[in-house]
């Protein structure tokens, strides 16, 4: 693998890129650059060039730009100009850890072992579980990215690769590259932990991150109110609440974050 290979990210690139998340990092790339050209021309023009190839290749270079890039472009009334994700194309990337288990064995599986309760009015999480899982949540909270980044390596079923970038985890595994942010990834690890020790099979604990965050109501990251609020999809509905008014999501009141979004009908 050459050097340009391995700085490859195309999770980001392409078919995937963010349109406002690129066009951001392009005009930081320029500011800088220019700024830097007052004290040293040649530092300038490799500035520009390194930041545009950066960009280029991975997507952005900014850590954590999902979270403010969509808000700057709506802000300057330039949402239409990168319109783009919202016709569940191939820009939409509302990523998960998918264990490419049969829904109903999941759910079966999760009734069984406690993790689940069926009432008259619907499903709902076990008070035992539900109570393992918030603690669990709340101790990965205070852990920095790259511990979290650790944590869902040592939590997910198989041997993966795996990041802190952009604000959120990255995991390259056998089977799946996905990114997912880090409130996400706080309350997939406290599902797999949770699910597991109730004696689930890893592959099936690890199918069910995604449907146990329609029963969060607290927030993985900061701890505020959880509540049913919509969103703009940018970067796969991962990056906060102002992106869009179009998405369905269950959304911290507190600081924004998505935890879940809810499937188009």
């Amino acid at each position: 693998m050459s050097v340009i290979d391995s700085l490859k990210r195309p999770e980001h690139t392409g078919e995937n890129r963010c349109l406002p998340c690129t066009a951001v990092n392009v005009a930081l790339v320029v500011l800088v650059g220019l700024a830097v050209s007052v004290l040293s021309p040649l530092v300038g023009f490799v500035v520009l060039v390194g930041g545009a190839l950066a960009v280029y290749l991975r997507g952005y270079v900014v850590p954590g730009t999902p979270s403010f890039a969509p808000r700057v472009v709506s802000a300057l009334g330039l949402a239409g100009v990168f319109d783009h994700g919202d016709d569940g194309g191939p820009d939409r990337r509302s990523e998960s850890l998918d264990a490419n288990v049969d829904p109903d064995v999941m759910l079966s599986t999760l009734l069984n072992a406690g993790v689940l309760v069926e009432e008259e009015d619907g499903l709902f999480l076990a008070d035992d579980a539900r109570e393992e899982w918030e603690s669990t949540m709340a101790t990965l909270r205070k852990t920095t990215d790259e511990e979290l980044a650790e944590a869902v390596a040592n939590a997910v079923p198989f041997d993966a690769t795996v990041d802190a970038e952009f604000g959120g985890i990255s995991l390259d595994g056998p089977s799946m590259s996905v990114w997912i942010s880090r409130p996400q990834a706080i309350a997939d690890v406290a599902t797999l932990y949770t699910v597991v020790e109730r004696g689930v099979d890893p592959m099936v604990a690890l199918a069910a991150t995604e449907p146990m965050r329609m029963f969060t109501e607290v927030c993985p990251d900061c701890g505020g109110a959880v509540e049913e609020t919509t969103t703009r999809n940018c970067c796969g509905g991962t990056a906060g609440l102002y992106d869009s008014p179009e998405h369905e999501v269950l959304g911290c009141a507190d600081c924004g974050a998505v935890v879940y979004e809810f499937p188009d009908e």
